[in-house]
């Protein structure tokens, strides 16, 4: 088909991704040294002769440990314990035994040309993803003009929730192209496929294991034998390889330390790691409850907290959308249920951006969506002129936001997609939270008694993932679903299971 470089106006999935672009440059010209708040549009010596002073020392260091790690392994050597020259153990291989041949071949360059070549992939990864995802939403009628395609692309790989994966080289994008293709291979009825390739994530990753709830609530029981049969395998494989006392000290001394539930008693602070995860608010409430709660009770009120919301959005999913909303639902939960760094949110990707384009709408009348349009361009060179007075007072920062819920309320005439749309630019807000709550003690009341707590307790990409589970809900909701559709699927659920197992068992035989 002939793609249109403008195909409709979709304002809310436009201002998410190019918003989050416009921040992930601030972070990329942190990242090299060059003061964000220099202006783009300034004499390109001025703000190159800033790069050569201060970049940041950690560009690569992610694939250097990679790297070095293969290397061990090459030599016999213990690859878990073979941080880059000059960096502390900190930096060190994380991932199972079996993963580490993946870099073997990178060996082969030097550590900087094999980071180069690593970023290539990365990038050729990104754009076949872009691809996908595009010809996916085509598939269902939502069609994309060409500012749409570059707009997701410049989403994925220039991005805020990007920028860490590009500078430090880690594989979170090549992981997240992983979950895209593989939740577009099971709507497209390749299961095995699917399946397969969200094993290969949670080989590496481990706690994307979550994604398998996905699998069997889609009753994709070739998904659950390809995504068993790629961990299972991987871990098989790495014994084989490495011997089992390898795979236990993954498990005991590289893995279950890496849980750091220990470090949130009490209460996490503000200011300790920039950790995405609802078990922030959630270890102030505990032990602030109870003092003497064990450290182990955080998982399990996380699960309590995450589990009916995600089992809400499993209800009644043979709409591909409400299939959309499910592994919506699963990604965040997967993400904020554990410690884990913003750097994450990029594996959300695929539902985040088809939602962005799905929960689309617009005024009937073109006059009246005229006049909305011409208001929000009003809001936005408003900000543009001087978005610096803007953040410095609170009001006014409060002021913009609600003209601007408004304006997106106007447009769609429907609260799911403005909530959506809200969720994206509150988790592009990138300030740490002891920032954010040092800045707050100037705030006029009451903007200071309500927004301290939350600075507090929490990280504004938390509150922003949550806000998009909360659209997932409402649109659930406003769909009709409730204590019928739990009824059928009790009434289902023993079915479900006896035929997945018995799937499982000829896929084994």
């Amino acid at each position: 088909m002939r793609r249109p470089l403008v195909s409709r106006p979709y304002v809310g999935a436009w201002v998410v991704l190019l918003w989050t672009v416009a921040v992930g440059q601030r972070t990329y010209r942190y990242f090299f040294g060059v003061d964000p708040s220099l202006s783009l549009a300034g004499p390109p010596w001025e703000w190159l002769s800033v790069v050569r002073s201060a970049p940041d020392d950690r560009l690569g260091v992610n694939y250097y440990v990679y790297h070095y790690a293969a290397e061990a392994a090459l030599a016999g050597e213990d690859f878990y314990n073979a941080p880059p020259p000059g960096e502390t153990d900190f930096y060190t291989f994380l991932y199972p035994p079996i993963t580490v041949l993946g870099y073997v071949p990178f060996t082969a360059l030097e550590p900087f040309h094999g980071y180069l070549v690593h970023t290539a992939l990365t990038l050729v990864a990104c754009a076949v993803a872009t691809a996908v995802l595009v010809r996916y939403l085509d598939g269902h009628d939502v069609a994309l003009g060409w500012i749409d395609v570059g707009a997701v692309f410049l989403f994925i790989v220039a991005g805020t929730h990007s920028t860490g994966t590009i500078h430090f080289g880690n594989v979170n994008l090549l992981l997240a192209a992983a979950i895209l293709g593989g939740f577009v291979a099971l709507e497209r009825g390749r299961e095995t496929l699917g399946g397969a390739l969200f094993g290969v994530v949670a080989l590496v990753k481990v706690f994307p294991t979550l994604l398998g709830f996905y699998l069997l609530r889609i009753r994709s029981w070739r998904g659950v034998a390809g995504a068993v049969g790629v961990g299972g395998g991987g871990l098989l494989a790495s014994v084989v390889v490495f011997g089992p006392d390898t795979l236990r000290r993954f498990f005991v001394d590289v893995l279950l330390p890496r849980g750091e539930t220990a470090a949130f008693v009490g209460g996490y602070a503000p200011d300790d790691t920039y950790y995405v995860t609802i078990q922030r608010p959630l270890s102030h409430v505990i032990w602030t409850l109870s003092p003497d709660a064990p450290a182990t009770l955080l998982p399990v009120a996380a699960l309590a907290v995450l589990a009916p919301v995600v089992g809400y959005c499993y209800l009644d999913v043979d709409d591909w959308v409400d299939r959309l909303v499910a592994a919506h639902a699963t990604l965040v939960a997967t993400i904020v249920f554990k410690p884990a760094l913003r750097w994450y949110l990029v594996f959300a990707v695929v539902t985040w951006v088809a939602l962005l384009y799905v929960w689309h709408d617009e005024p009937d009348s073109p006059k009246r969506g005229g006049a909305i349009l011409a208001g929000l361009g009003v809001l936005a060179g408003a900000y543009l002129w001087n978005p610096a007075a803007v953040w410095s007072h609170p009001v006014l920062v409060v002021g913009f936001a609600g003209a601007f819920f408004v304006g997106l309320y106007a447009w769609y005439g429907d609260p799911v997609g403005p909530t959506f749309v809200l969720g994206g630019l509150v988790a592009s807000v990138t300030t740490s939270p002891d920032s954010l709550l040092s800045r707050a003690a100037s705030y006029p009341e009451p903007l200071a008694t309500l927004l301290e707590p939350l600075y507090a307790v929490g990280t504004m990409q938390l509150y922003g993932l949550l806000l998009t589970l909360g659209a997932c809900v409402l649109y659930k909701s406003r769909q009709g679903v409730g204590v019928a559709s739990l009824l059928r699927a009790a009434r289902t659920l023993r079915r479900d299971l006896d035929a997945g197992a018995r799937t499982l068992r000829e896929r084994v035989a």
